[in-house]
């Protein structure tokens, strides 16, 4: 007879499938807020943003470890 009805393996992918974009977009959301405030040159701050935007999560991992400053 099968198990017809929402499993935990189920409710747990899809929690995790909603969760982790959520957890990426605040992630970049905030390490865009924190790289706004540094005071970088141009150059710097243009190559941050690609890094941050273009490597998911690590990128904003990435410069929460390096933390640029002038």
């Amino acid at each position: 007879m099968a198990n017809i009805g929402l499993g935990f393996g189920y409710l747990s992918t899809v929690i995790l499938y909603i969760l982790l974009p959520v957890a990426w977009i605040y992630l970049t959301i905030s390490c865009l807020n924190r790289l706004k405030k540094q005071p970088l040159p141009s150059t710097a701050m243009a190559i941050w943003v690609l890094i941050i935007t273009a490597i998911p999560i690590l990128g904003a991992v990435a410069y929460l470890i390096v933390k640029p400053s002038e």
